[in-house]
C-alpha cells in the first residue's frame, strides 16, 4: 500500500467542521420547520424564496455550534488527534481497490446463489410437509 501526500490535519478538521455544520443546518432546518408547523407559525421568506426563517435560524445555529466546537480546546484537541491518526493510515491504491471490489462482488453472487439454492430446497421440502 502506498502512502499518499499528506494533508495538514488542521485543514482536515476545518473541512470536517464545515461539512458537519451544513449537515446539522439541514437537520435543524427540518426540525424547526416541523416545530413551526406544530406551533402554527409562519415560515416567512427572508432572502428570496429559498431562505426562510427556519433555514436562516437552522444554519445560524449550526454555524455557531461549529465555531464553538472549533474554539473549544478539548474538542479541537480530540479532532486534531483523529486527523493526525488518519495521516498514519496507508490507503490502498487503485489496483488494490479494484481487486478487493471484484472479490466482494464475486463473493456476493456466490453467497446469493448458495442462499437461493437453500431457499429453493427448503421451500420444496416445506411444500411436501405442509
Amino acid at each position: 500500500m502506498e502512502k499518499g501526500p499528506g494533508v495538514e490535519p488542521k485543514r482536515i478538521v476545518a473541512i470536517f467542521y464545515f461539512f458537519a455544520a451544513i449537515v446539522v443546518g439541514i437537520f435543524l432546518e427540518k426540525i424547526l420547520g416541523i416545530a413551526f408547523s406544530y406551533a402554527r407559525l409562519n415560515d416567512t421568506a427572508l432572502l428570496g424564496d429559498e431562505w426562510t426563517t427556519t433555514t436562516v435560524v437552522g444554519y445560524g445555529i449550526a454555524a455557531v455550534l461549529a465555531v464553538l466546537a472549533w474554539r473549544s480546546p478539548r474538542v479541537n484537541a480530540v479532532s486534531m488527534q483523529v486527523a493526525q491518526e488518519l495521516e498514519l493510515v496507508s490507503w490502498p491504491n487503485l489496483r488494490e481497490t479494484r481487486a478487493s471490489t471484484v472479490a466482494v462482488v464475486i463473493f456476493t453472487f456466490v453467497a446469493a446463489f448458495t442462499l437461493g439454492i437453500f431457499d429453493l430446497v427448503w421451500s420444496r421440502l416445506s411444500a411436501l410437509v405442509y
